[in-house]
């Protein structure tokens, strides 16, 4: 694509009171192109615009989309395995509960092994060492079906796990961090993860002065693959959270403004004039004066296939009063944080700047709301610093949010 410099012209949406004026939301119009949003997005808290990031915004949004970039294959799990390659199962993941799998008309593909699917080259990291292999092509794009509508999807889509950076190292670190804080956020809501009060930064304190909403800041530093703020914001009928890692200044103003960002969605969800309604996105269903869009079952919850009906659910009284309950539940107590020993990447782009990963032990935060493998969610408890498997986490109530 052509330089982001020369091409993006950023628009800052502003948000008046109660909103900080520090809260930077930015909008990048993008190229037409099939598999790439109308849109790159940049949420900050910070005084002055971060160009860089502007930059990684733009090189993400592009190059997770397939451009016919990748080297791509047509086979089965075993006939690679066969030939000595890794390959990322989608059998071996968890992202999808076997039980609910099996139901009559379930529907999402198959993750037989046997089955012939579309792979692109990755390369595996763990223990051992690297070595390269293939991960499902629907894994690696962020819209596969706009490219590949007849490619089956055997697993929920993620929005986690792409990074665009200065560097390849820097693109892989900031996948590799977006796994861990939506991993976080999963295992928060269900209980799996303690938390702990955290106090904001000097920093922090200055950029939120004038704003007219409730902070809340906590620390997840157990049964998490990395330490992870976590930021609530209530402007006293909504409540929304977001996720950053890190405890520093940078870690707080990313969880701030993600849930920052969300508000101002809910906001506009919870208005029957806002042009939200009219645009038709999938899973978004029309304002309910009592605001009860919880789905009560599996069937329900299928519907949440965009971000933004997920984001509608933090309008529920009932979801509120659970987010509620999760920030009051402090439970403060040494640091024990685990690693994953095994993650895979794609380079999305040719110069490794732009990646994806996929990390098989991390928890996602799936769209469409499907429940998790019970073993996934068995291993998770089973980290350091965890708690055992809660009735939220066996629950699995869709999270409100991304």
């Amino acid at each position: 694509m052509p330089d982001a410099s020369l091409t993006a012209r950023p628009v800052r949406i502003r948000h008046p009171a109660p909103f900080p004026s520090s809260f930077r939301h930015l909008q990048v119009a993008m190229p037409d192109a099939t598999g790439v949003d109308a849109h790159a997005v940049v949420v900050d808290l910070a005084r002055e615009v971060d160009h860089a990031s502007i930059d990684a915004a733009v090189r993400r949004h592009w190059w997770s989309a397939d451009h016919g970039q990748l080297e791509q294959r047509r086979a089965s799990a075993h006939a690679l395995a066969a030939e000595g390659a890794a390959v990322l199962r989608p059998s071996v993941l968890g992202w999808v509960d076997p039980a609910e799998r099996a139901e009559p008309g379930f529907p999402l593909g198959a993750a037989d092994d046997g089955a012939e699917r579309l792979w692109v080259r990755a390369r595996r990291d763990g223990p051992t060492g690297s070595a390269e292999g293939w991960m499902p092509y629907t894994a690696a794009i962020a819209r596969p079906a706009d490219a590949r509508p007849d490619e089956p999807l055997a697993h929920p889509p993620l929005l986690g796990g792409f990074g665009a950076g200065a560097s390849a190292a820097h693109a892989r670190r900031n996948a590799e961090r977006s796994v861990v804080v939506d991993d976080a956020l999963w295992c928060w809501w269900t209980g799996l993860a303690p938390a702990a009060s955290l106090d904001p930064s000097g920093e922090v304190r200055e950029l939120w002065a004038d704003a007219e909403l409730d902070l809340t800041l906590r620390r997840l530093d157990r049964g998490v693959l990395g330490p992870v703020t976590l930021a609530a914001v209530d402007d006293g009928r909504i409540l929304t959270v977001g996720g950053g890692y890190g405890f520093d200044a940078s870690g707080q103003r990313a969880a701030i403004a993600r849930a920052l960002w969300q508000l101002t969605i809910a906001r506009s969800l919870d208005d029957p004039r806002s042009t939200l309604h009219a645009l038709g996105v999938p899973g978004v269903v029309p304002h309910r004066a009592d605001r009860r869009y919880a789905p009560g079952d599996a069937h329900g919850r299928r519907r949440l296939l965009d971000p933004l009906a997920h984001v509608q659910l933090a309008l529920d009284p009932r979801v509120r009063t659970a987010l509620r309950g999760r920030l009051d539940d402090l439970r403060p107590g040494p640091a024990a944080v685990s690693r994953a020993t095994e993650t895979w990447t794609v380079d999305l782009a040719r110069d490794g700047r732009v990646v994806r990963v996929v990390t098989p032990a991390a928890i996602p935060l799936p769209l469409g709301a499907f429940r998790l493998d019970p073993a996934l969610v068995a291993a998770a408890a089973r980290r350091p610093g965890a708690n055992p498997v809660t009735a939220a986490a066996a629950a699995q109530a869709p999270f409100p949010g991304w």
